[in-house]
């Protein structure tokens, strides 16, 4: 009896901890600790908390909350279900803005402003297009970027072991599948964090020892492509396709390519010409175009 007590103590204890946990002011901590959980980061720089900081939250009973998260704790047991938070200090920003070197205004904007940033466990910054009003709404954050990433988990860590092409490129294409799975809100964010990583893969495709270059630089023009279907972008996508010489595919891209034109035919309901392809791509690939197909039906 005692030691079931004692358990129940115990589970008390470390819930009471859990609630009135401080946030990180290590991001390589926070890191960490996002990929054991598979989280996302909620990330705000340490300085912006010198003021007053507004943050909105519907309850569950539906009543509107209006905070200082700078003074009141009261949500930082929800932040912490949901994410990672993390207090940025100023000592970290030379090292941010390098790494966004080559990723556009709109990241470096986001970079900047006081607002509530979302980043992946290799500080990628996620809600670059949303507004500083959407992002001080936690209800809108928690609907749009709470996001297991136990599907990512692998190719996070071995991207955050060494930055190349290999790993780049491995985690830009499970972020088009991840896009899949996501809300629909969220889907375009997805894609551009992808993009992100595609950039990367590209500069550092010429250090690879690769022998054939050109082609693995055709596969990430291919999984580009592909990022249209997810987006519902069907004739885009036929448009692009139709530009390409099928000969010149190379051989390692060729189910890649079939892919494309099988989902893009479907999602067009042109299944004379999907039929073509059908019979050309894995059972893997012909359950990813239905998964597609769901979502944009």
């Amino acid at each position: 009896m005692k030691k079931i007590v004692l358990f129940f103590l115990m589970i008390l204890t470390s819930a009471s901890f859990c609630n009135a946990q401080e946030w990180f002011k290590s991001l390589d901590a926070a890191k960490r600790l996002a990929l054991v959980q598979d989280k996302m980061l909620f990330v705000v720089w340490e300085d912006s908390f010198d003021y007053p900081y507004k943050l909105l939250y519907t309850a569950n009973n539906g009543d509107l909350i209006i905070t200082d998260l700078s003074k009141d704790t009261s949500l930082d047991a929800v932040i912490w279900e949901h994410f990672i938070p993390v207090l940025l200090s100023e000592s970290e920003y030379d090292k941010l803005v390098k790494e966004a070197e080559g990723r556009g205004v709109a990241y470096i904007d986001k970079l900047n402003d006081d607002s509530i940033k979302i980043m992946d466990a290799n500080e990628t910054i996620l809600n670059v297009k949303t507004s500083m009003e959407y992002d001080q709404n936690l209800s809108l954050i928690i609907k749009n970027y709470s996001l297991r990433t136990t599907f990512l988990k692998q190719d996070l860590i071995n991207y955050s072991q060494e930055r190349n092409f290999t790993t780049s490129y491995n985690l830009a294409s499970k972020y088009i599948d991840f896009a899949i799975f996501v809300e629909k809100d969220a889907r375009d964010e997805i894609i551009d964090l992808a993009n992100i990583y595609f950039k990367e893969s590209k500069k550092q495709l010429p250090k690879s020892d690769f022998d054939n270059k050109e082609a693995y630089s055709q596969r990430i023009d291919l999984q580009i492509i592909k990022e249209d279907l997810v987006l519902n972008n069907p004739r885009k996508v036929r448009r692009l396709l139709k530009k390409i010489d099928e000969a010149e595919i190379a051989e390692v891209n060729k189910g890649l390519y079939d892919f494309l034109n099988y989902t893009t035919f479907m999602l067009l309901k042109d299944e004379e010409n999907a039929a073509l392809f059908q019979s050309k791509i894995s059972e893997v690939d012909l359950k990813k175009a239905e998964l597609i197909l769901n979502i944009n039906n």
